[in-house]
């Protein structure tokens, strides 16, 4: 029996690129082996960004919807500042729903995931993994409760916390979302609540009675048994005497009687001992199926971990070969500063040279003005003479 499978993971700020880079595939590198790159182009969107990227979709969705928040962006302590819903089955649900039908259910999970979250107005992203070994659908959005603002006015506040009150709301999630899936013509199974005390009580308690049963069959063979002890004579008046071997034959038949319900009470005991381990098995299928879809999430975080460190790898790789042009580039500048110290000094040295020729021209143009005057003040004494 497949199950409806529904978990959610809150993000504070820090963590949002990581999360978008698995979902939207932006990474290089994946150290997932259910991920099949050849098939990544069948994944498909039910929602997407329309920012750049998801934290500028938190601002653009926080400002168009007006929502408040007492919010830590930065630093330590960030707020939680988005919700992901995981919503999956095992393969061989999605084998028998087949490719149209697929996409139907996972139209249907996300109609759920905007009603859970208020509206389709505050989701991110919806996106459905088709490249990995079991079909899946991540739907990121912003957890947004009803409040009041500092002037005590209603308004819609970004608060997580808030948003997931009460110990039982991660259960009453899976009721939900149990109750909507199936009412959606989905064959799934809720997962266990808790143990399966009232199954193995049931199993007990039969158990119980077919060894009251056992135990009250061998005192009637014993009765029979002690039979065969009594003599002839001195019977009372309510008793008949038979032949002895008509009397071997009624014990044979008895015997044959009581180890025919004997029988028939083992039989019982099997069937409630079949009983009992069908339950048991129920109980360890379903937690192999909780443990297996704590193994994905954990296998699921690990993913992101290390396609962030892959991509950390590349960038330390791709800063280091930065670093070393760098110090080439250094190296050259220092080279041209030195040259280019050169020649300001041999400019500097030909502008004192040009001033100093300038100076000398002034001096000699100074000295020819004067002698142009002698000559021309000689030339009017003659004439006058």
């Amino acid at each position: 029996m497949s199950y409806a499978i529904i978990r959610n993971e809150n993000h504070k700020v820090g963590a949002v690129p990581l999360l978008e880079r698995h979902n939207e595939r932006l990474n290089h590198n994946y150290s997932n082996k259910d991920i099949d790159p050849s098939r990544t182009s069948e994944n498909y969107h039910l929602k997407k960004i329309q920012a750049e990227s998801y934290l500028q979709e938190f601002d653009r969705i926080r400002t168009r919807q007006g929502l408040k928040g007492n919010l830590r962006l930065q630093g330590k302590k960030q707020s939680t500042i988005l919700c992901e819903f995981v919503i999956t089955s095992d393969k061989e649900f999605f084998d028998r729903l087949g490719g149209e039908r697929t996409r139907q259910f996972f139209s249907h999970a996300y109609d759920f995931v905007c009603s859970k979250a208020g509206g389709e107005q505050y989701v991110l992203s919806a996106v459905v993994h088709m490249d990995e070994a079991t079909p899946h659908m991540h739907v990121a959005f912003i957890p947004v409760i009803n409040g009041k603002d500092r002037k005590g006015n209603p308004c819609k506040r970004i608060n997580c916390s808030e948003f997931w009150k009460g110990r039982d709301s991660y259960s009453r999630l899976q009721d939900e979302y149990y109750d909507f899936i199936t009412s959606r013509g989905y064959d799934l199974e809720r997962g266990e609540k808790g143990s399966t005390a009232q199954h193995l009580s049931v199993a007990e308690y039969k158990l119980k009675k077919t060894d009251e049963q056992l135990a009250e069959m061998s005192e009637q063979i014993a009765e029979l048994e002690h039979i065969e002890e009594i003599k002839t004579t001195n019977l009372p008046l309510n008793t008949v005497a038979i032949k002895r071997d008509d009397f071997k034959m009624l014990s044979a038949a008895a015997k044959n009687y009581v180890g025919a319900k004997n029988a028939e009470a083992e039989n019982v005991q099997l069937k409630a001992e079949c009983l009992s381990l069908k339950n048991e098995n129920a109980a360890l299928k379903n937690e192999c199926d909780i443990i297996s879809g704590q193994f994905h999430e954990l296998k699921y975080e690990y993913d992101r971990f290390y396609d962030s460190v892959a991509d950390d790898v590349e960038i330390a790789a791709e800063n280091e070969r930065l670093k070393k042009e760098n110090e080439v580039i250094g190296n050259q500048v220092h080279t041209l500063s030195e040259d280019v110290m050169l020649l300001k000094q041999e400019r500097y040295e030909l502008e004192k040279q040009v001033e100093d020729k300038d100076k000398e021209l002034t001096e000699k143009s100074e000295q020819i003005a004067t002698l142009n005057t002698e000559i021309f003040a000689e030339g009017l004494a003659g004439e006058i003479r």
